[in-house]
């Protein structure tokens, strides 16, 4: 019980954040970096700005507090996480069957009820598309239920073309220089902007 609660927090605090990371203009300057990537491979998780990092580093303290207390609270002092190599067990089983995968241009479809329920790695290249049609789509990391929610989800079956990655109008390129230092400038421009606004107002 205790590790699918941990499991079903930490995949929520996940799906949460990468929501307002898209919704919410000053987080979308940072993580515009992980999505400016046009090829996708396994590593492009690391693809992040460190703002971005500090956040779900973050997110993962206060969430694994929360466990623990909740645990603590429901099953005592004896807790137990079924794990295998340190991961969560229901993370391991999810990326031993491909999940993987979801950060390349393997191209693996899930059936469609199953999509419903869990992102396939497909699920997650039309998350990264530069389609008008895919914008702010498919957010989940590992359950689909977050996105069907909010009415973000798409089934990969219902992907008509091919996906191209990156993002449209990029101004982010692949200088370290660049990844790293103009989401800040832009970022303190924006929230300058805002507070000349609330001044003047």
């Amino acid at each position: 019980s205790y590790t699918l609660l941990v499991f079903v927090l930490d995949d929520f605090s996940r799906f949460f954040l990468h929501y307002l990371m898209h919704k919410v203009p000053l987080l979308w300057r940072f993580h515009q970096v992980h999505h400016s990537a046009e090829v996708m491979t396994p590593v492009t998780v690391y693809r992040v700005h460190p703002v971005e990092s500090l956040l779900y580093a973050l997110r993962l303290s206060l969430i694994q507090g929360v466990a623990l207390g909740v645990g603590f609270y429901l099953f005592g002092h004896k807790l137990s996480l079924f794990d295998v190599l340190g991961a969560n067990i229901f993370v391991f089983l999810f990326n031993i069957l491909g999940a993987n995968l979801r950060r390349s241009h393997v191209w693996l479809t899930w059936w469609s009820p199953v999509e419903k329920w869990f992102i396939s790695p497909a699920q997650h290249q039309v998350h990264h598309s530069r389609a008008l049609i895919h914008r702010d789509k498919n957010f989940g990391t590992t359950l689909a239920i977050w996105d069907r929610l909010v009415g973000s989800l798409v089934i990969s079956a219902n992907v008509q073309h091919r996906i191209i990655f990156g993002v449209k109008d990029n101004t982010i390129t692949s200088s370290l220089f660049t990844l790293y230092f103009l989401p800040i400038k832009n970022a303190t421009n924006s929230l300058l902007k805002s507070f000349r606004r609330f001044i003047s107002s």
